[in-house]
């Protein structure tokens, strides 16, 4: 039986723990080659592998495409065999060299340090581990996985583990991995990112990175999340800047304290389609806190990378995958201040929002009318930021399969006012200068816990009161602007009704289902010369409609609405009158009609914070 002394945590972890006000856990690192790695070793079809270069800079690279790449071999020692790239593989060129000629590679004493994880993406799972090159060798044999009358080059890599630990699969995006044949040609050399690099980056979901405590010990790891999530911050001449959010996880903290430490750090970056590898190194920064909402907003840890090194390869990956289910746990892919205008007004004082009054429109829909402690003082056609992190954070959970989006949600949303502004004074002004209404759709858990309450003014006991951020945006109908033309979709027509009042050169057309016709019938009650400019599409009216919804397309048509039963088409948008087109739908739908629309001023915000 063998006696295993636990691994203390390293000064930097101790320190991220304390600078993320994490309770300081022992390392559950396995101290050798644990039963957990020495399984997935004989079943997971990748490997990420990391070293350093011998100027210290950290490399990774991802190997594999067939189930059985790598084998426990007794006394804590690993082998690994599986095609590579046959060049411009940086981690293949530190630890074999550049030529397949069969030459074994030996490490004298304790031998480099090499990390990595073996992955499996269709089931996600992994184990991490950290050990010291033995031996090494880079070969040319006969293609076996895809049958094909070529050759392949091959590495064979021997390890001793010093270390071990499986990983939680919370950020898994799902893929199924088939071999494929590397036909690696290097497209740039530079840390200046070529186009090919930035396409890469924003398709990407995932990633892979190594970071080293000196010589010390070295770790790597996998980044998953959105598609888009890690964001070029800039691409001078002298280097990209990169940054990502750092998602909760298991707070051991292993990657960031190394980079405590030793804020150097390579990643890697596959294009699981193409077969295209993006290889970057460089220096770091850690972003808590306010550093972090700066660059990144609503972000609480991130990471920002100044790009010293880079090499983007076309085809040097020996496998591809199929994009399958995206992990549950992905937040919204978070945008830098210079991508999108912040939801947080930074001149605001935080204020309470009481709910005054509910008033339900169709099953999913109502309108809310809010009371503020000071005058709720907006423009027309802008959203407020609410805040209801204090009635729906628990703090901090790892994992919760039942409620997934309940982790990493700041609880931070914006709502497009519905109400017309106070300022100037209208004499049609129904609302105190307090107040605002908004108009919202039932469809996630900050909007659940909002349509459980109906507000003092329909009877509630306990007032519902919300933290407000503030109001931006700069969604504004210009009235002066000659003709015009609004097209929304379902709930997205609330930015035109805080400018009901200065519509007389606008026409609009709009896009519902009919369980949502209430909707309509509220609009024309707000502003009944809507009416005579609005074209209404009803999507889904070839179904059984109800007596009531006839009805109320009967009422709607007497008010002189044109009404269309059916869905939008081209002919529809081509107008050929209007100057400005007003776009307010779902982002696929947006994307459409700017196809449609190419060459006309259009003109939207995306409220996708």
């Amino acid at each position: 039986m063998a006696f295993y002394q636990d691994l203390p945590m390293h000064d930097g972890e101790v320190a991220m723990m304390k600078a993320m006000h994490a309770p300081v856990v022992d390392n559950p690192s396995f101290p050798a080659v644990s039963p957990q790695l020495a399984n997935h070793l004989q079943i997971a079809p990748l490997i990420a592998i990391g070293t350093l270069d011998k100027q210290g800079r950290p490399w990774t690279t991802l190997w594999g495409g067939q189930k059985g790449l790598a084998q426990s071999l007794g006394g804590n020692v690993i082998g690994i065999k599986t095609a590579v790239a046959g060049q411009f593989d940086p981690v293949v060129e530190e630890l074999m060299g550049k030529e397949a000629n069969g030459t074994i590679v030996r490490e004298e004493g304790r031998g480099r340090m090499v990390s990595g994880v073996t992955m499996d993406l269709q089931t996600r799972k992994r184990v991490k581990l950290f050990g010291h090159m033995i031996a090494g060798a880079l070969m040319v044999r006969e293609d076996e996985a895809t049958e094909a009358q070529e050759h392949v080059v091959e590495t064979q890599l021997v390890l001793k583990i010093d270390q071990s630990l499986g990983n939680c699969p919370k950020y898994f995006n799902k893929k199924l991995i088939t071999p494929a044949a590397a036909k690696p040609v290097l497209v740039s050399d530079s840390p200046h990112l070529s186009e090919g690099g930035l396409d890469l980056i924003a398709k990407a979901d995932l990633f892979f990175v190594s970071s080293a405590q000196n010589d010390k010990d070295m770790d790597t790891n996998h980044r998953g999340g959105p598609v888009g999530f890690m964001r070029v911050l800039s691409n001078e001449p002298s280097g990209a800047v990169l940054v990502w959010p750092e998602y909760s996880g298991n707070r051991l903290y292993q990657t960031l304290g190394n980079l405590r430490i030793n804020p150097v750090a390579g990643i890697c970056i596959p294009d699981f389609d193409t077969g295209s590898m993006l290889y970057l190194t460089g220096t770091t920064d850690i972003l808590i806190g306010a550093d972090a909402a700066k660059v990144l907003p609503r972000s609480n840890l991130a990471i920002q990378l100044r790009v010293t090194a880079a090499r983007f390869v076309s085809e040097a990956l020996t496998f591809r995958g199929e994009r399958g289910e995206a992990s549950p746990y992905n937040p919204p892919v978070r945008y830098l201040v210079s991508e999108k205008q912040s939801t947080v007004p930074q001149d605001f004082e935080l204020s309470q929002a009481t709910l005054l009054k509910q008033t339900k429109l169709t099953p999913t829909i109502s309108r809310f009318k809010f009371a503020l402690s000071n005058s709720a003082w907006h423009k027309a056609g802008q959203y407020v930021t609410f805040d209801f992190s204090s009635r729906l954070d628990i703090g901090y959970s790892h994992m919760r399969d039942d409620d997934p989006l309940s982790i990493n949600d700041d609880y931070v949303r914006t709502f497009t006012v519905s109400s017309p502004p106070g300022d100037p004074p209208r004499p049609t002004q129904r609302l105190k200068d307090d107040e605002f209404e908004i108009t919202v759709r039932k469809v996630g858990r900050v909007t659940d816990e909002l349509f459980k309450h109906e507000g003092t003014e329909n009877g509630d006991r306990m007032p519902f009161e919300v933290a407000v951020k503030g109001f931006g945006g700069d969604f504004e109908i210009d009235a002066t602007a000659g003709k015009a033309a609004f097209i929304a979709a379902g709930i997205g027509v609330t930015p035109l009704l805080s400018s009901l009042e200065s519509i007389e050169n606008l026409s609009v057309i709009w896009t519902i289902r009919k369980e949502d016709l209430g909707l309509v019938q509220d609009v024309l009650e707000e502003g009944a010369k809507v009416a005579l400019r609005l074209r209404l599409f009803v999507t889904n009216a070839s179904s059984e409609a109800t007596t009531s919804e006839e009805n109320l397309l009967s009422d709607f048509g007497k008010a002189g609405v044109q009404i269309e039963r059916r869905r939008l088409q081209r002919s529809d948008v081509e107008l050929t009158d209007v100057e400005t087109i007003y776009l307010c739908t779902a982002v696929p739908m947006r994307k459409q009609l700017m196809e449609w629309l190419s060459g006309r001023r259009l003109v939207f915000e995306d409220f996708n914070f």
